[in-house]
């Protein structure tokens, strides 16, 4: 998905993410790919703390978060 948002348009800084769930600056481009999301029942929004911008919460749709965790977990095993 951080692909697909990046070819739209948005910057790498307009992407975040927290655990699984992949945050999104809240603009045009953001609100028209979310507008089109297949899951868009579960995307919610949240003001910063840090920049007082709006934000879209997409959840589970960090993917490298799982593949991070299934390499930390290969090498747990490793030991």
């Amino acid at each position: 998905m951080n692909q697909e948002l990046l070819k739209l348009g948005i910057k790498e800084e307009e992407i975040g993410s927290w655990c699984s769930d992949l945050h999104v600056l809240k603009n045009e481009i953001s609100t028209k790919f979310i507008d089109e999301y297949r899951y868009k029942q579960n995307v919610t929004t949240f003001r910063s703390q840090i920049d007082g911008l709006i934000w879209y919460d997409i959840p589970f749709a960090y993917v490298e978060y799982y593949s991070k965790r299934h390499k930390a977990k290969m090498n747990q095993k490793s030991e």
